[in-house]
């Protein structure tokens, strides 16, 4: 459970400027519209999707301080790292540009940062929040039990989850067929830490379209068994995404719809976001500690 305050005193006692934001609260947007250096997200996958827009629109770098159940977005980064981490890196770290995605409908536009899919793990993720708004799973199990509990869950939907008719333009590749499931991914991993593409990059400039079909039933259920196996999914890259029929409900990041009007263009935004690289060596080698540094930079908080 984040402890906001405590959050600010550690990084005011590094001699940062900080402002704080909850997106729970009414008008947190309007923090967005402050001065600021560096912004620190502390929450999960939902609080990074909530924000990339919003980061991406003023260029803002930012870092994650991992809090969610999954945390596929910081575990993709390699951003699973501490407070303190954070504290000694956020003045020096190197910025790295990150793509996102674009969904256009007739009912608008939608960004995602992680993924776009269709079928079954969108069931799942409806099936998942009802079941947690019923039991109030979230506030009594740590996350390591509900991702368990999720996985448990998955392959039981998938035992009889109904095939889904997808017609599909990657670029200038036409796809059809009936899937189990059907990502479009900027991310590596998906739901409950699912890593159907081992090799995807969000900052290559490209999407990495995986799905499984209805016969690759058996083995979908093996590879969400205790110990995992290479998915059996098929996988294409592309720049662009046309659906041109579907059935089936859809999940854009963590948000689900039960249904999406077609056509359906899914395009890619390059380099739309600035991470701060905690992977890299310091832009800086001579840079002052946090408790000698005298410019005070500010750093901004945003929590679930």
């Amino acid at each position: 459970m984040l402890n906001a305050k405590k959050l600010v005193r550690q990084f005011e006692s590094a001699r940062y400027e900080v402002l704080y934001a909850s997106i729970k609260e009414k008008d947190w947007e309007k923090t967005l519209s402050e001065p600021v250096d560096r912004v620190v997200i502390a929450g999960g996958d939902g609080t990074v999707s909530r924000l990339a827009p919003w980061l991406a629109g003023r260029k803002l770098p930012f870092c994650i301080l991992p809090l969610g159940t999954a945390n596929n977005c910081a575990r993709s980064l390699g951003q699973m790292h501490t407070v303190e981490s954070i504290l000694t890196g956020l003045r020096s770290k190197r910025i790295k540009e990150l793509d996102l995605g674009i969904v256009t409908s007739s009912a608008g536009h939608r960004i995602f940062v992680e993924a776009i899919g269709f079928g079954l793990l969108a069931a799942f993720m409806r099936e998942m929040g009802n079941l947690e708004k019923e039991k109030r799973s979230r506030i009594q199990l740590s996350p390591e039990e509900r991702l368990a509990d999720a996985l448990r869950n998955l392959r039981q939907m998938a035992k009889d989850y109904p095939e889904t008719k997808l017609e599909l333009q990657l670029d200038d590749e036409i796809v059809g067929g009936h899937f189990l499931l059907l990502e479009i991914a900027n991310m590596g991993l998906v739901g409950p830490n699912l890593q159907l593409i081992p090799n995807a990059d969000p900052t290559d400039g490209w999407f990495d379209v995986t799905w499984v079909e209805g016969s690759q039933r058996k083995e979908l259920q093996e590879y969400l068994g205790v110990a995992r196996k290479e998915a059996p999914a098929k996988t294409r890259r592309c720049q662009r995404v046309l659906l041109r029929y579907l059935d089936a409900p859809a999940h854009v990041d963590g948000k689900v719809f039960l249904t999406m009007v077609t056509p359906v263009s899914i395009s890619l935004h390059a380099r739309a976001l600035q991470l701060l690289d905690f992977q890299s060596v310091d832009a800086t080698k001579n840079i002052r500690g946090p408790q000698e540094d005298l410019s005070h930079p500010s750093a901004r908080s945003f929590s679930r």
